[in-house]
């Protein structure tokens, strides 16, 4: 599946698709987080969010038959963002968009990458290379959430 992706750098006329593809991810499937949580996070991931949030960090966007399937960015060097429609998961899509970023990565000097993964999430970090440093929490939009610091070496 894979194959007929293409990944490319976000530009402003994806941020309504990018929003909505979070908003999907927190409305249906972040089971583990509290009811507020979830609505907070929604409320806060409106297109105007990813527009500023593309001032300070690389975004890429998977497009599938000229619809946004993923996306992922890289702000320093920690992965964010990273979200495949659950209809196109476990299709190599996500690992796609992690190995274009880890590229920019390498392109900008940096050694290693570093990302704050939801537990439910871990599992994909550890199939692309990524070793666990820590148990952590993260604060999204006043709600904190359980995660899981990892790094990986870039070569």
């Amino acid at each position: 599946m894979s194959n007929n992706v293409i990944i490319r750098k976000y530009q402003p006329k994806d941020a309504q698709e990018c929003s909505a593809l979070m908003q999907n991810h927190f409305r249906n499937y972040a089971t583990n987080l509290s009811e507020i949580a979830r609505k907070r996070i929604i409320e806060a991931r409106t297109t105007e969010y990813v527009r500023s949030i593309s001032e300070d960090r690389i975004i890429v966007v998977a497009e599938l038959k000229n619809k946004i399937v993923g996306m992922g960015a890289l702000k320093g060097n920690e992965i964010r963002h990273m979200y495949v429609n659950q209809t196109f998961q476990k299709k190599d899509i996500g690992s796609t968009i992690l190995n274009f970023l880890e590229e920019e990565a390498r392109n900008l000097g940096l050694s290693s990458i570093m990302v704050n993964s939801v537990f439910y999430a871990t599992g994909f970090y550890l199939k692309n290379g990524f070793k666990i440093i820590q148990k952590t929490q993260i604060d999204r939009h006043g709600s904190i959430i359980d995660a899981v610091l990892l790094e990986k070496q870039l070569k």
